[in-house]
């Protein structure tokens, strides 16, 4: 799901604010919206462009022509 233009402002505003902000904004997204929001299961079939840092599942990766 993409995120709603007013959801967009929300962040933009928060992270004018402080990281603090962003993190309290996401929290009340998640719960507003949680379809918005990656699962482990929905991570699990998404196929990203380069490797994230972390232990994140996915499918695979573009960059490092993984399928």
């Amino acid at each position: 799901m993409k995120i709603s233009y007013p959801h967009q402002l929300e962040l933009i505003n928060a992270s004018k604010i402080g990281i603090e902000h962003i993190d309290m904004t996401i929290e009340k997204l998640k719960a507003e919206c949680p379809d918005m929001f990656h699962t482990e299961s929905t991570l699990e079939e998404r196929r990203f462009h380069h490797k994230p840092t972390s232990e994140t599942p996915c499918r695979g990766f573009v960059a490092d022509g993984e399928s």
